[in-house]
């Protein structure tokens, strides 16, 4: 190659070339160089390479004065970021001959963009994270091993991260609670269904409990595989504190057993919204939520599991229902939810998240590997189903129509 050829490959070469002295001192620099690095200079100027990377990098002069070979990689692939700038550049620097060290500058902007994305994701979760501050958020192994561990879950559950993670996940939970068999029902669900919500005990460093609602979630690589859970737990005990006072409660405007409004006072409310519907021509919706195989179940498990389903399913229904809705138990195990100013698609919208939801949760103790379905039936004021007994009729029927369908179904009423 001719001396021109070798000219013209050094300054129009894609890379980036500069020729300096072991004082950092540039003899040459191509096009490349000169765009690449013009944005860590602090005046534009490349005069002196050292100072130009001075303030990302500040010990490549100490590196060059340490290299005692004649010739040799010096630095291989150093990573470096422009103050303030969405650039990057991979940085090399050769020694060629005594005196002589050549320095290879590769454009590395999409590196800078993906970290300066990661970045401000990072510092969006850790605001959510300072925010929220009844909500742990960690992720596990595919095995239920924790392997990362949020200031937030270390404020909600009083585990230092230190001590949790490498330590699989049935270290929060109590004795009684299942441990390692709880924990592999549990991911299997989450990992079949993408997701599963459970409510129970868990316990701190210090042996106490408390008792949390946890969302767990399938991660997945791009054939759809689990490759590990993210977890999101959240400190319920006052809620749940409140219930039991609830229950307690001799009221008759209150069931004992669910918190939610006993029969007689739904029907009084649910009387007065569906006069009022018809007075100012506004929508009504009613849900019936009945469980699958009730009685069944409970002659399988006992009094004790048919008592927490019932609870479950009204803590279901509060929770997915506006604090404008009412809520009642109106049979044995029969639930209704009253939907003020809702039309029909509404009401079927939110009773598909309800059994959606309870076919999801999961049971702990001795029963956990018991899972619970719903069927809904929902209805809404028409010129055919005016009163209160219409929609509870309106409702059933529905209801037993998704029994007929095969159950854990949503039904409207369609007359």
């Amino acid at each position: 190659m001719t001396p021109e050829a070798l000219l013209d490959l050094f300054v129009l070469a894609p890379v980036g070339l500069v020729e300096v002295d072991e004082e950092g001192r540039v003899e040459v620099a191509n096009l490349a160089a000169r765009r690449l690095l013009t944005p860590f200079t602090l005046a534009g100027s490349l005069d002196d390479l050292f100072v130009a990377l001075g303030a990302v990098a500040p010990e490549l002069a100490a590196r060059v004065r340490g290299f005692d070979a004649s010739r040799g990689v010096i630095v291989d692939g150093l990573e470096l970021l422009a103050p303030g700038e969405q650039l990057g550049v991979h940085l090399s620097l050769v020694k060629v001959a005594p005196g002589r060290i050549v320095a290879v500058v590769n454009d590395a902007g999409a590196l800078a963009t993906a970290r300066g994305q990661l970045s401000r994701a990072d510092q969006r979760l850790r605001a959510v994270e300072s925010a929220v501050r009844d909500y742990a958020m960690y992720t596990v192994t595919p095995e239920g091993v924790i392997d990362s561990w949020s200031d937030a879950a270390e404020r909600v559950h009083q585990w230092p991260s230190a001590a949790v993670v490498g330590q699989p996940l049935s270290q929060l939970l109590p004795p009684d609670q299942g441990g390692e068999a709880y924990l592999r029902d549990t991911l299997a669900l989450a990992a079949r269904n993408g997701w599963c919500e459970e409510e129970g005990h868990r316990q701190r460093q210090d042996g106490t409990l408390f008792w949390a609602s946890t969302v767990i979630t399938a991660l997945r690589d791009t054939d759809g595989a689990a490759i590990g859970f993210s977890v999101v737990s959240h400190d319920v005990s006052e809620r749940r504190r409140l219930e039991e006072r609830l229950r307690d409660d001799t009221s008759s405007t209150t069931d004992y057993l669910t918190g939610v409004s006993a029969r007689r006072a739904f029907f009084d409310v649910a009387t007065s919204e569906a006069a009022r519907a018809r007075r100012y021509g506004q929508p009504l919706t009613m849900l019936l939520v009945d469980p699958d195989h009730f009685r069944t179940i409970v002659e399988q498990q006992g009094e004790a599991f048919g008592n927490e389903w019932l609870r479950a399913i009204a803590w279901l229904c509060r929770q997915e229902s506006r604090t404008t809705d009412v809520v009642g138990r109106v049979g044995g195990e029969a639930f209704a939810v009253l939907l003020p100013s809702t039309e029909l698609s509404g009401g079927l919208v939110l009773a598909e998240r309800i059994r959606e939801r309870m076919q999801r949760h999961v049971f702990s103790g001795e029963v956990q590997g018991v899972r619970c379905t719903l069927s809904v039936g929902v209805a809404e004021v028409t010129d055919s189903v005016t009163s209160v007994d219409g929609l509870l009729a309106a409702t059933g029927t529905a209801v037993q129509r998704a029994h007929q369908a095969g159950m854990n179904l949503v039904v409207g009423f369609d007359d």
